[in-house]
C-alpha cells in the first residue's frame, strides 16, 4: 500500500477551503454530516427560486400560447418568474462578499425566496381562494425535498457534472459524428407508418411513462458499468497512483504527516461517486437526445406534409381533410402538429438508450470522455482519503 503525506493541524479558514473543494468537486457525502447540515435554507433557495422560475415560465407561456391569455395574469407570472430567477445571482453576490452584513442580507433573501414560493406562488395562480390554501401545503412540500436534497449535495453533484459535460463537449460531437449510421436507421424508422399510428393514439401520460421505462434502463446500465470502473479505480490507485501528485494544487495537498493507506468507501460515499459519473454521462445523453428530438421534428415538419400526418396517424378528434391536431409542450402550444411531437420524441429516446449502451464499448468515447472523467475522480479520491485521516487526527 502506498502513503500518502496530509496535512495535520489546518486552521479553520483552510478546512473551510477544503469543504468548498469537496462540493465544488460534487463529493458533498464525503464531509461529516454536521458540516452538510449547516445554511441548509440559504444553500437550497437558489434550488427552490429556480424550480419556481421555471413553474412560472412555463405557465405564463401556456397562458400567453393558449386561445384567450389573460393579460393580468400573465403579469403577475412574469413579475414573479423575473424576481426568483434573479434571486439565485443575488445569493451568490451576498454570499461573496463574505462579511457579516452579508450574510444577514443572505439569511433573509433565503427566507424571502422561501415565502415567495410558498405563499406568493399559490396566490398568484389561484388568487385568494380556497384553491391556493390547498396548494399551499404542496409548495412546502416541494421547499422540504430542496432542503433534503441539499443536505445530500444534490445541487453540487449536479453542478459539478455540468461543469464536466460542459468542458467535455467536444466528446459528444466526436460520437455523434460516429453514429451517422445510427441515425441514418432511425430516419428509416421514422417513416414507418406502424410507429406514427402508435404515437397518435399514445397519450401524452404513457409516452412519458414510456420514457421513463427507457430511462430507468439506460440508468440501470450506467450504474452497472461505472460501479464496476471505480472498483478498478480504487484498486488501480492503491498500488500505482501517486496520493502526492494527485492533490498537487489543492486545499489538501502534503503538509509533512504520513497518512495510512486508504480506508474503503462508505455505502454513502460509493453512491456520491457512482452518482456523479453517472450524472455526467447522463448530462451527455439527455443532450444527444434533445439534439436528435430537435432533428426529428423538423424533419416531420418539412418532410411530411400535413394530409400524411393525418393518413399514416389516422388521427382521433381531426376529420378527414383538416390539418392535424396542434402540438403542446408542457401546456405550452406550439405550431407543430401533435403526432410529430410524440414520433420524433418516440424515435430520439429510443436513439438515446442505443446511444448509452454504444458509450461503452467505443474506444473513442472512453479516450475522449471516460478517461479524464476517471482521472477527475481519481483526484476527488485521494482527497477524500486526505480528508478522513486529517478529520481523524483532528
Amino acid at each position: 500500500m502506498r502513503c500518502a503525506v496530509i496535512a495535520h493541524n489546518i486552521p479553520v479558514s483552510d478546512m473551510r477551503s477544503v469543504h468548498q473543494w469537496f462540493l465544488h468537486r460534487g463529493l458533498p457525502l464525503v464531509l461529516t454530516r454536521r458540516v452538510r447540515a449547516r445554511k441548509l435554507v440559504q444553500r437550497s433557495a437558489p434550488m427552490i427560486s429556480v424550480v419556481g422560475a421555471l413553474t412560472a415560465v412555463a405557465m405564463l407561456l401556456a397562458d400567453l400560447t393558449g386561445p384567450a391569455p389573460d393579460h393580468g395574469y400573465a403579469a403577475r407570472l412574469a413579475v414573479v418568474a423575473v424576481i426568483l430567477l434573479a434571486a439565485p445571482f443575488a445569493l451568490e453576490v451576498l454570499h461573496r462578499l463574505g462579511t457579516r452584513g452579508g450574510e444577514t442580507l443572505r439569511r433573509w433573501a433565503a427566507v424571502l425566496v422561501m415565502a415567495i414560493f410558498v405563499l406568493v406562488m399559490p396566490l398568484t395562480v389561484s388568487g385568494w381562494s380556497s384553491a391556493a390554501a390547498a396548494e399551499v401545503p404542496i409548495f412546502v412540500l416541494i421547499s422540504l425535498i430542496a432542503i433534503w436534497l441539499t443536505y445530500l449535495g444534490f445541487g453540487s453533484i449536479t453542478l459539478w457534472a455540468f461543469r464536466f459535460a460542459w468542458v467535455q463537449l467536444g466528446a459528444l460531437g466526436t460520437l455523434m459524428s460516429r453514429a451517422l449510421p445510427l441515425l441514418m436507421l432511425t430516419v428509416v424508422v421514422y417513416f414507418t407508418g406502424e410507429l406514427w399510428q402508435l404515437s397518435a393514439r399514445m397519450s401524452r401520460e404513457r409516452l412519458w411513462q414510456t420514457i421513463g421505462f427507457f430511462g430507468v434502463v439506460a440508468l440501470v446500465f450506467m450504474v452497472a458499468t461505472i460501479r464496476d470502473e471505480v472498483r478498478a479505480l480504487r484498486q488501480d490507485r492503491s498500488t500505482r497512483s501517486d496520493p502526492d501528485e494527485l492533490l498537487a494544487g489543492t486545499p489538501l495537498q502534503s503538509r509533512g504527516v504520513v497518512a495510512q493507506a486508504s480506508p474503503p468507501l462508505s455505502s454513502a460515499e460509493q453512491v456520491n461517486v457512482v452518482a456523479v459519473m453517472v450524472v455526467a454521462q447522463a448530462i451527455q445523453v439527455v443532450l444527444f437526445t434533445v439534439g436528435l428530438f430537435a432533428f426529428f421534428l423538423a424533419l416531420g415538419v418539412i418532410a411530411v406534409p400535413d394530409e400524411v400526418a393525418v393518413l399514416w396517424s389516422s388521427e382521433q378528434g381531426c376529420a378527414v381533410g383538416e390539418p392535424p391536431c396542434a402540438g403542446t409542450w408542457f401546456g405550452i402550444h406550439i405550431p407543430i402538429p401533435q403526432t410529430i411531437v410524440h414520433m420524433s420524441l418516440f424515435v430520439a429516446v429510443l436513439s438515446g438508450l442505443y446511444f448509452t449502451v454504444s458509450t461503452s464499448v467505443d474506444p473513442m468515447y472512453r479516450q475522449r470522455f471516460f478517461d479524464p472523467l476517471i482521472a477527475d475522480v481519481a483526484v476527488s479520491l485521494a482527497g477524500r482519503d486526505a480528508y478522513l485521516e486529517m478529520e481523524a487526527r483532528r
